[in-house]
Order: C-alpha cells, then structure tokens, then sequence
C-alpha cells in the first residue's frame, strides 16, 4: 500500500455503521487523523455518503432534514479529523467509466487515486476489475455489504 489513501463511498459506510471490515477501514482512517497518512474523498463520493446517510437516517428511506443534517455532521467530522473531500480530474473519470461497467463514483475514486498514487480503499465490488490505469487497491473485506 502507499501510505496515502481515497476512500470509496462503501468504506466510509462501512466505517459509519460498522459493517463487516469497518475495522480495517478504521485503522486506516486513524492513520489520516493522526496525520501520518493522507486520506482523500472525492466529492462524487462525498455525495454518495450524504444521500446514503440521509436515507439510512430517514424516514421510511426518504430523507428528512434532520437525517440530511445528520449525514452532513458525518462528513464534516471527517473532515475535521483530516479526510479531505476534493474533486477529481472529470476527464479522466470519464475515460475509467467509458472502458467499463465500473459506476460512476466509483470511477471517481479509481481516477483520484491513480493522480494521487494513493491506495484505493474499497469493498468487495467487482467494479474494480479491469481498469484503464493502475492502482494500488485495498480490500477492506470480500464481499459488499
């Protein structure tokens, strides 16, 4: 791994509802509050963790505004702690989705991590398997949640 990490969208999910690997994606985390690793979310991925809290926290899996402020304080935590939300080269995101069936923020992440040389932190997508560029990519566990 490189020391440096993007986060995809399932492992801060996992990391906020402790799903199976959370653990994992915890210890990495820790890394990047302590400051001895950069950690990176890409907006697409921000957005993603908003809208899934929001509904996971909502009524009948419709959003509230208290579970949309909710999801928000999760993200801003984050951020206080040192994971950076930033936005990712939309070109090259576009050129990762264009070669295959990998989703659209997932792509995201994949084209972050490749212009950061960090590590990909994700689940147990299959998303990842055939992609344009290299990355170093971390399993947090085998399977998605």
């Amino acid at each position: 791994m490189s020391g440096n990490y993007v986060f995809d969208t399932e492992a801060i999910i996992a990391f906020l509802y402790n799903e199976p690997g959370h653990e994992t994606v915890a210890s990495l985390l820790e890394e990047v509050f302590t400051g001895s690793a950069d950690g990176w979310l890409t907006e697409t991925n921000a957005s993603e963790v908003l809208y899934l809290v929001a509904r996971f926290e909502g009524t009948n899996d419709k959003p509230t505004d208290a579970s949309l402020r909710e999801a928000d304080r999760d993200l801003r935590a984050l951020e206080r702690q040192g994971l950076d939300i930033v936005a990712a080269d939309w070109r090259l995101a576009a050129e990762i989705k264009a070669d295959g069936s990998i989703s659209l923020a997932d792509a995201y992440a994949v084209g972050l991590a490749h212009e950061r040389e960090a590590t990909l932190v994700a689940g147990g997508d299959d998303d990842f398997a055939d992609l344009p560029v290299e990355i170093d990519l971390h399993r947090f566990r085998e399977h998605s949640a």
